[in-house]
C-alpha cells in the first residue's frame, strides 16, 4: 500500500514537473515570437496606410512560468504622445492554460489570452460612459498552429453629450481566424442600439436599432475572392423626428453568397423586409433577389489585384480625390470584361412588393457574351452588342398599386377617401399611358410587360421590334436623352473562358 501511494505521488509529481515545463517553455516561444508579430503588423499597416503615423508596440513584457503580462499599443500618431490605444493582455501558457481548464476546454493549446482596454485619453469618454470599465473584454485561444478562436464582449453604453444620446445594450463576437488569415468565420449579435440627436432645425431624430444578429463563414478563393456566405439581420429599425413620422422596418435580412467553379465565380444577393410601417399605415413587405453567375474568375484575380495596388497608390498620394473619380471607369470595365468573357447569366428572380392587396413582381434574366465584331472602336460599342439575351416580366395587380398610391397619398395628408379617389385616377392614367406607349398591358386588372430580346431582336408584349427601331420608339416616348451615355468599355482583345 505505501509502494503504491509513493508511486503515485511520484507520477505527480513527475506530471506537475512536465507540465511546469512544458508552461515554461510554451512562454519562451511566445516570448520569441513578439519581435516578428509586431513587425508583421507593422509591414501590413505601413503597405495599407503609408501616409497614416501609426506604430504597433509592445511594452512592459513580464514572463511567468504559467502566464504572462504585456501591454500592446497602438500609437495612432506618434507628434501626440496621448493619441494611443492600449491593449491590457494576460497569456496563459499551453499546453493546458489554467484558464482553460476552468472552463473545461482540456484540449491543448499553445496560449489562452485575456484582453482589455486601459483608459488612455483618446478612449476618456468611452471610459466614463461605462463607469470607468473597459468597453469590451475578449478571451481568445490560441492553437499551436497560430490559429484563433476568440470570444468578445462588448458592455453596455449610456453616453450623453450635448445634444447628443447613445444608448448601447451591449452584445457578444466570436471569431475563428486561421493562422494565415484565409479562413474567417465570425458571428455578433446585440439586443439595442439607440441615437438620439438634434438635426439642423433644432427637432430631435431617434434611431432605434433591435435584435442585431451577424454572420459570416469565408474562406479564401483561388481567384483572390474571398467565397462564403454573411448574413446581417434587424428584428427592427425604427426612425422618427419629434416622435412623428415613425417609420418602422422590420424583420430586416440581408444576405450574401459567393462560390467559385473550375473558371468562374458565382455570387448571389438577397435581400429582404417583412413589414414597413409609416405612422402607422402598412405599406407591405418586400423582397430581392439578385445573382450573378459564371463570372470569369481568371479576370476577377487581375481585377482584385489591380484594386490593391491602386488602393496602395492612392493612399500613398498627396491628393488622391482625382484617382477615386477617374478609377470608377477601370472598376465597371473590368466588372463588364469578368462577365463577358465567362459568357455571365444575371437573374433578378424576383423584385417583389406586397401589400393587403396583393403582390408586384418583376423578373429578369440576362445572358452575356463576348461581341461579335471587335474591330470597331470599344468606345463605340453599344451596351447590346455585349448581351446576347434578355427575358424580363413585369406584373402588378391594379387593386395592389392603388393600395400603395393610397397609403402614399395618406401620409401626405389626404383623407382615406380623398386618397382613395386620387389613387384609382394615377393608377388609371398610368396604366393608359403605358398602353398607349405599347409598353406594358392591361389584362385581367393585372398591369404588365414582358420584354424578350435575342439575336438583335426584340419582342415587346407580342410586338416585334429591331433593336433600332425599339430606340426610336423609346426617342418618341423622351425617355432617352438626345445625347447617348457611353456604354462601358468593352476592350477589343477579348478572348473566350476556358470551357
Amino acid at each position: 500500500m505505501m509502494k503504491k501511494s509513493s508511486l503515485t505521488i511520484s507520477m505527480f509529481a513527475l506530471l506537475g514537473a512536465a507540465w511546469t515545463g512544458a508552461s515554461w517553455y510554451t512562454g519562451k516561444i511566445i516570448e520569441e515570437k513578439m519581435p516578428a508579430l509586431t513587425d508583421n503588423i507593422n509591414h501590413k499597416i505601413s503597405s495599407y496606410l503609408p501616409r497614416q503615423d501609426i506604430k504597433f508596440t509592445y511594452q512592459d513584457y513580464h514572463r511567468g512560468i504559467f502566464s504572462t503580462k504585456v501591454r500592446y499599443v497602438l500609437q495612432l500618431n506618434q507628434d501626440k504622445t496621448a493619441e494611443k490605444i492600449i491593449f491590457i493582455e494576460t497569456i496563459d501558457h499551453g499546453p493546458f492554460p489554467i484558464s482553460q481548464i476552468k472552463k473545461g476546454y482540456l484540449l491543448p493549446v499553445m496560449a489562452s489570452v485575456h484582453s482589455t482596454l486601459e483608459n488612455t485619453p483618446i478612449l476618456e469618454k468611452i471610459f466614463t460612459a461605462n463607469q470607468g470599465e473597459s468597453p469590451l473584454s475578449a478571451d481568445s485561444r490560441v492553437s499551436y498552429l497560430g490559429n484563433h478562436t476568440s470570444v468578445i464582449h462588448f458592455s453596455p453604453i449610456n453616453y450623453e453629450y450635448q445634444d447628443t444620446r447613445l444608448t448601447f445594450s451591449g452584445g457578444m463576437m466570436t471569431a475563428h481566424l486561421s493562422n494565415d488569415m484565409n479562413n474567417a468565420d465570425f458571428t455578433a449579435q446585440s439586443d439595442a442600439f439607440t441615437f438620439i440627436t438634434q438635426n439642423d432645425l433644432k427637432q430631435t431624430e431617434t434611431l432605434n436599432l433591435k435584435g442585431l444578429t451577424l454572420s459570416s463563414v469565408n474562406h479564401m478563393g483561388k481567384f483572390g475572392v474571398f467565397l462564403g456566405e454573411e448574413k446581417i439581420a434587424f428584428k427592427e429599425i425604427l426612425f422618427n423626428v419629434n416622435d412623428k413620422n415613425n417609420i418602422n422596418l422590420n424583420g430586416i435580412e440581408f444576405y450574401h453568397k459567393t462560390n467559385e467553379l473550375d473558371h468562374a465565380l458565382n455570387t448571389e444577393l438577397n435581400y429582404s423586409l417583412d413589414d414597413l410601417n409609416i405612422d402607422g399605415n402598412d405599406f407591405g413587405s418586400g423582397k430581392l433577389f439578385v445573382s450573378l453567375e459564371s463570372i470569369d474568375g481568371q479576370t476577377i484575380k487581375h481585377f482584385m489585384e489591380m484594386i490593391k495596388n491602386k488602393t496602395i497608390k492612392s493612399l500613398k498620394a498627396e491628393n488622391n480625390d482625382e484617382f477615386l473619380n477617374t478609377d470608377q471607369k477601370d472598376i465597371i470595365k473590368n466588372i463588364w470584361q469578368a462577365a463577358l468573357k465567362g459568357n455571365a447569366v444575371l437573374k433578378i428572380e424576383p423584385l417583389s412588393w406586397k401589400n393587403s392587396q396583393g403582390e408586384g413582381t418583376f423578373n429578369l434574366q440576362a445572358q452575356m457574351k463576348i461581341p461579335e465584331s471587335t474591330t470597331t472602336d470599344p468606345q463605340n460599342l453599344s451596351l447590346a452588342s455585349g448581351i446576347k439575351k434578355i427575358d424580363a416580366r413585369l406584373n402588378i395587380p391594379v387593386v395592389m398599386l392603388k393600395e400603395l398610391m393610397t397609403q402614399i397619398s395618406i401620409l401626405q395628408g389626404n383623407s382615406q377617401e380623398e386618397s382613395q379617389k386620387l389613387a384609382d385616377q394615377q393608377v388609371q392614367s398610368l396604366a393608359k399611358l403605358g398602353k398607349l406607349l405599347k409598353f406594358t398591358t392591361l389584362e385581367n386588372d393585372i398591369i404588365g410587360s414582358q420584354f424578350y430580346f435575342e439575336n438583335h431582336q426584340i419582342d415587346l408584349n407580342g410586338q416585334k421590334f429591331s433593336s433600332q427601331s425599339f430606340s426610336e420608339l423609346f426617342n418618341m416616348a423622351g425617355l432617352l436623352n438626345s445625347e447617348q451615355q457611353t456604354a462601358p468599355e468593352i476592350p477589343s482583345t477579348i478572348t473566350p473562358a476556358n470551357p
